[in-house]
Parts: C-alpha cells; structure tokens; sequence
C-alpha cells in the first residue's frame, strides 16, 4: 500500500471538545499542539470543526472519522434527510456526486436488503464530500457503526469498510471503538486486518471495555496499530501520564482531545 504514513499523535477536532471555546481559541489550541511535536488533526466533519480549522494558520494532515453519526441525525431532523444529504454532497463538488453515485450503483443488491455492507460506504461517501482535506492521511470508521457492526457479529460488514476504502479512497482505514478490548479480540478471530484502531487506554481504565486488564492485553497482543484515546480518563490524569501509560502498554500512538489540552495548558505555569 502506497499511502502516506499515519501520524501517531492526532489532535481530535470536533464539536464535543472544549465547547466553551470559542474556534479562534480552539486553534490556537490545536496550532501549539502541533507546533510542540508534529501530528495530524482527527476529524469529525462538523460546522464547529470545519470553523476551527478554517483559522488555523496551518493546513495539517487530517484522519477522518466518518460518519458523525449525531450531527448526520441532527441535520436530518432539522432540515429533512433529502436536504442534509444534499448539503453534503454539494459541498464536496461534481467528484463527490459521482462518487457516492458509483458507490450506490456497486451496493445496489446491498441497499435493496437493507444491509450494513451496502449503507456504511453510502453512508461514508455522503460525510467524505464535505471534508475538502488536501492531506487525507486515513478514514477511521466512527464509533457508533463499528460497536453496531461488532455487536451484530457482522463480519463482513467491518471487512467490507477496510477493502471499500483501500480501493475507492487508496488511504489508511481504520475503526474507532469504545469497546476496545472485544473490537480487538474479533478482528483477530475474523482475520479482519485494518491499518489502525482507536479506542480507551488509560491508567484508571475509564471506558476501558470489557475490562482494563482484557483491554491492556488485548492492545499488547495486536497487530494493528492502537491509537489510545481517553488517555487522561476524563482529565482526571495528567495528560503526560496518560500518554506515557498508553505508550508503556503497547499503543503506537494517541489521540489528544481539546478538553485534554485546555486542561493541560491551564495547569502549566504561566
């Protein structure tokens, strides 16, 4: 696989983090974490996000995770599905429109029966036009799908994802958990082979699943990459700790929220 590499510290964007913060704040946030050790920036495809990242004075590599499940069904409530969808491939161009229709055409047997193998890479497709990345380093699919798919024993379904977008988008594929430790076991057992993972590592085993001692020894025995989120439990850890806790039990890299470095930069000395 030619892809570019996948950096092993991400700077998730989204509209949970820090919501008091305003996006100009946010940024600034975002650029001295970079600044400090080179990243990229993990994205959830919200209004909030795209405005963080419209003002920060650089363009970073970007890890997406799609779909964003909750703005998708806010937009969907307040705008009617037809009207969301529209808005997002429109923003994406002419290439997103003939993409998603590629990609409806190739799961026509799929959608028909209503199957997760057919919806996840519409669904996708539909979130990918509005991110206009110039540095796309990989595409994690979200949390919400992968714990539905994994509790669904759907195989084929999470096989699926990672040989949809090694061939349709040629980036890094990865699934974002909060079931970690259970999403580590499957893929192992159904010889699923995605480039990365992200779910909760941390010293006091906040959503850690199903166990932090399963969670721990599921992560050192993986061979896919672990990218630990949580890492700070809450901000109940110094991040330092946490990141370092995440390295000493087997995690190739980490996620940093922007609460996790609001808290962080609010306990160094000025």
């Amino acid at each position: 696989m030619s892809a570019a590499p996948l950096p092993d510290r991400l700077i998730a964007v989204d509209s949970r983090g820090a919501p008091g913060l305003e996006p100009p704040a946010a940024a600034r946030l975002v650029a001295a974490a970079l600044a400090a050790e080179p990243g990229a920036v993990l994205l959830r495809p919200s209004p909030r996000a795209r405005a963080i990242l419209a003002v920060l004075p650089l363009r970073p590599p970007v890890v997406a995770v799609l779909p964003d499940m909750p703005q998708l069904l806010r937009d969907a409530s307040e705008r009617g599905p037809l009207r969301a969808a529209l808005g997002r491939v429109t923003a994406g161009g002419v290439g997103a429109w003939w993409r998603l229709a590629a990609t409806g055409v190739r799961h026509l047997g799929d959608l028909a029966r209503q199957d997760f193998r057919g919806l996840v890479p519409l669904l996708i497709e539909l979130e990918r036009g509005g991110l206009r990345a110039t540095d796309l380093r990989g595409i994690a699919l979200a949390a919400p799908l992968t714990d539905l798919l994994l509790a669904a024993g759907h195989r084929e379904g999470l096989a699926h994802v990672v040989d949809f977008l090694h061939q349709q988008v040629g980036t890094r594929v990865g699934f974002e958990t909060l079931n970690l430790g259970h999403l580590l076991a499957r893929l192992a057992a159904w010889d699923i082979a995605p480039d990365f993972v992200i779910g909760p590592l941390n010293p006091r085993g906040f959503r850690m699943k199903p166990t932090p001692a399963a969670v721990r020894e599921a992560v050192r025995a993986a061979t896919t990459a672990v990218l630990a989120s949580e890492v700070s439990a809450g901000c109940t850890v110094s991040l330092s700790d946490g990141i370092a806790h995440a390295r000493q039990h087997g995690a190739s890299g980490v996620v940093l929220t922007l609460d996790e470095l609001a808290a962080a930069a609010a306990a160094s000395p000025p």
